[in-house]
């Protein structure tokens, strides 16, 4: 199975649901970052997951632990 440099937004879906419980590899990030360049609704979904994901963080009390990974608030 060859692997294409743009994944489909469904592999752009599951990444960005991994990274949020462990840090993707440099080939996943760039691959990625790739396809949101381009991909307005794949980079929308990736902002709702990462929103979703904070708030169930501070909800669960766990608010800071993960403040490097995400960047800045």
């Amino acid at each position: 199975m060859t692997m294409s440099i743009k994944p489909t937004c469904k592999e752009v879906h599951r990444l960005a649901s991994e990274g949020l419980d462990r840090e993707l590899s440099m080939v996943e990030r760039a691959r990625m970052q790739v396809h949101l360049l381009t991909c307005q609704a794949c980079r929308n979904f990736t902002e709702q997951t990462q929103l979703l994901h904070k708030a169930m963080q501070r909800l669960s009390g766990r608010g800071g632990e993960d403040q490097d990974k995400d960047g800045p608030q």
